[in-house]
């Protein structure tokens, strides 16, 4: 029997590359209840998956990361504040959903502290060099001894103040077996320091092998590593903003029309005869009144109940164009309204508002891990091992090849292959990069469930749409009801379009709504006792006089053995006009057909231009009447399409071209598009659509609007790209500025790859990835 899960959501901070990274993960798939353990370094946040019933185990995850060095709070569930020590200071309840604020604030504190010794440090190891002069002035001031003396005492500050987040997440990394960069840095800049102090406090003890302090190299190292990590986490906390920046979207009060007036009508007032009041928007409940003016935000989500005007969604699905709004539509909390007064009543609150929910699948698909990561982290967990080897290596070679200064040689080149080689940017390639572009694609209506699917969409090449809903408005219009020539001559087209209505009550199909709306006028009276939906076929219902109505497609009435020649002739006759058709049946007989049509969105003729442009091969599929899809087909310039496919024929077609070697997407946005969703590589859901449909797909469109499609796939292309150019420069770096560091250049050149130079490339490079990912925040298509 499958075991209920449940995901438990943890803040883990002090994480500093993807070394970190594999040992939290690791810790956490020890635990003996822990199912799988995601851990993202970009977002700092780990998604641990756990059984329902396991007991304590929070407790335990938040315990696990604390052991391994790390802090850790849950997000998902209460526990009181773990304690620590000055070291590891209490994450702060008023910190930001990340907690990041106080990791910038801390690591804002060491830099600055850092940089006030380290710079005149840098000033009195660099300045004689650079001038000589000065060489002389110093000198004269006061001897070499007290010089180094002065040196070792602003050195010390830096090294055992700021710097001891090095030794103690290096103490935390060999004790878990896996050696970080921390690890790197703890063994570079000590070496430069205790070397420096042996010489300043035992000038002897090398037989004056050499007097030259390298202060300035455990130093400006430390305070350049800090200046990184502080860019790179002020750049971190920009691209969380994608999430908080949505919640800010929701005002924080409304305007209710009194408890009184709302037991009291089920229609509002007007507006100036009732009483209203304002009260914060987490007071509201569902089916409360709530008034919104002209100008002002939507609080939360709702149902028109009087007024009309024009909302901007902009802000929260990324269409342009403010939408006609009126009596019965939907609103959404955040958005903007125009010029008219409404009255809405709520229908969602909390969790389950659209707010909410885009703002959860935002944070979920910035949390995991796409395939991509799993092998970067598999190279990065043997990179810092391998590292010391080579700067091991470094020193023995310097001390057996070296004709003069070995030991000083060895030393400052052992200490740079150390720093130059720290994994930051190889560790922030992906997860920088990711995060930026599914906060991007939040900010454009585009919502991708998971990393994963970011790389499976990049890599589509086909692309299935289904018709009504996605390439057309998903509104049709009611056409005509016409009556097959042998049917009896009591039943008129009004009784037929009665009947249907009544048929169509039970259903939420676009069909059936036009046809709803078409026999409004008529006023269909009759009472329906039973109803069953039929899958990809219609509906079948008993009336109170007992006949059953069968209401669906002419498939359906053909299995049923209904149709006849005459019904075979309208059927062909009304299918040329591009009509979509639904026949009705009384008890067994066949009486007619009901016609609407649902015009084509004006943007999806720039869709299906797009998706050719960025060289998606496209397919038509619709459970319609052929005829219709092959109108909608031809419009649209869409080479392959098929009609009357039910829901199971949709996912079988899926199947047989992702069997040819295709990566398939399919765009859908009904219960029937369900099956295919699923089945395809990638599932596209139009906002618009049914629960169902948006629950099944890997990405969902905010909204109807078609154009977003191509941009959704061309922003996970733009997002793999960005990640391969990091990669590359991640790799590119390493392999050209390792050698140098090492002095393979020394034989031919006096100039030398020192620590300090290596600590300043090491941050631009983790700087670069950094910029480069956050390009993808300017994405347009």
């Amino acid at each position: 029997m499958a075991t209920n899960t449940e995901k438990i959501e943890v803040e883990v901070h002090g994480m500093t590359c993807a070394a970190c990274v594999g040992r939290v993960e690791r810790t956490l798939k020890s635990l003996p209840d822990v199912l799988d353990a995601t851990v993202n370094l970009a977002t700092e946040h780990a998604s641990v998956q756990v059984p329902s019933n396991a007991p304590n185990i929070a407790a335990q995850i938040v315990q696990a990361i604390e052991q391994v060095g790390y802090r850790a709070r849950l997000i998902s569930q209460s526990l009181p504040e773990p304690e620590f020590d000055n070291d590891r200071p209490a994450l702060s309840s008023t910190s930001s959903p990340y907690g990041e604020s106080n990791e910038l604030k801390k690591l804002r504190r060491d830099w600055l502290i850092s940089l006030v010794f380290a710079l005149p440090i840098f000033v009195l190891s660099m300045g004689p060099m650079l001038y000589s002069p000065w060489m002389q002035s110093m000198m004269q001031a006061m001897s070499m001894e007290r010089w180094n003396m002065l040196l070792w005492a602003l050195a010390t500050p830096v090294q055992f103040g700021p710097g001891w987040r090095f030794y103690r997440n290096a103490y935390y990394s060999l004790k878990s077996w896996s050696p970080d960069m921390n690890l790197l840095v703890a063994l570079g800049t000590s070496a430069a320091y205790f070397f420096s102090s042996l010489i300043t406090f035992f000038p002897n003890a090398l037989d004056n092998h050499s007097l030259h302090v390298t202060f300035e190299s455990s130093a400006v190292v430390i305070c350049l590593v800090l200046l990184g990590k502080l860019l790179e986490s002020r750049s971190k906390q920009t691209t969380k903003d994608a999430i908080t920046s949505l919640a800010r979207l929701q005002p924080t009060t409304a305007l209710r029309l009194s408890p009184s007036v709302i037991a009291t009508t089920t229609e509002p007032s007007p507006l100036e005869a009732v009483s209203i009041e304002e009260i914060p928007v987490n007071e509201l409940r569902i089916g409360d009144l709530v008034e919104i003016r002209e100008g002002q935000s939507v609080p939360i989500d709702g149902v028109i109940q009087s007024g009309h005007s024009y909302l901007d969604e902009s802000m929260v699905t990324g269409e342009p164009i403010p939408k006609e709004k009126g009596v019965g539509d939907p609103l959404i909390g955040g958005t903007l309204n125009g010029n008219g007064r409404l009255t809405m009543r709520v229908s969602a609150i909390g969790a389950e508002t659209f707010l909410a929910r885009i703002t959860s699948l935002v944070a979920q698909a910035q949390s995991d891990k796409p395939p991509i990561q799993s092998t970067l982290d598999q190279i990065i967990r043997y990179f810092a091992p391998t590292v010391v080897a080579l700067a091991v290596l470094t020193a023995i070679g310097w001390l057996l090849f070296s004709n003069e200064n070995q030991l000083s040689n060895a030393l400052i080149h052992s200490v740079a292959v150390l720093v130059v080689a720290c994994p930051c940017a190889l560790g922030l390639a992906t997860p920088m990069s990711m995060m930026v572009g599914s906060g991007r694609g939040a900010e454009l209506g585009i919502l991708f469930r998971s990393q994963e699917t970011i790389q499976k969409l990049a890599s589509v090449s086909t692309l299935v749409l289904d018709k009504t809903g996605t390439l057309t408005a998903g509104k049709p219009n009611f056409q005509g009801a016409w009556i097959l020539p042998d049917t009896p001559g009591s039943i008129t087209e009004n009784n037929l379009l009665e009947l249907a209505a009544l048929a169509a009550r039970s259903s939420s199909h676009p069909i059936a709504l036009a046809i709803r709306e078409g026999a409004k006028s008529l006023k269909p009276k009759g009472l329906v006792m039973e109803s069953q939906a039929v899958p990809g076929r219609g509906v079948q219902i008993r009336l109170s006089d007992l006949r059953r109505l069968y209401f669906g497609s002419y498939p359906w009435m053909q299995q049923l053995g209904l149709t006849s020649t005459s019904s075979d002739a309208l059927e062909k006759e009304l299918a040329t006009k591009g009509f979509s058709l639904s026949w009705l049946a009384v008890n067994n007989s066949l009486v007619g057909a009901l016609g609407v049509l649902d015009p084509i969105k004006e943007e999806s003729v720039g869709c299906i231009e797009s998706l050719k442009e960025l060289g998606i091969h496209c397919e038509l599929l619709s459970g319609d009447h052929p005829q219709a899809v092959s109108n909608v087909a031809k419009a649209l310039k869409i080479d392959s399409w098929q009609g009357g496919q039910m829901p199971q024929d949709k996912a079988k077609r899926v199947d047989a071209l992702r069997a040819k070697g295709n990566s398939v997407a399919f765009v859908g946005d009904g219960i029937n598009d369900a099956p295919a969703l699923a089945a395809a590589d990638v599932g596209i859901a139009m906002g618009s659509g049914t629960e169902i449909a948006m629950n099944t797909a890997d990405v969902v469109l905010a909204n109807s609007y078609t154009r977003k499609i191509p941009e959704a796939i061309a922003l996970a292309r733009a997002v793999m790209r960005n990640i391969y150019q990091n990669i590359f420069w991640a790799f590119a770096y390493n392999l050209i500025l390792l050698p140098l560091a090492a002095g393979w250049l020394s034989p031919w050149t006096t100039w030398a790859f020192t620590p300090m130079m290596a600590a300043l490339a090491m941050s631009f490079s983790s700087i670069l990835v950094v910029g480069n990912a956050l390009r993808l925040r300017r994405f347009k298509l």
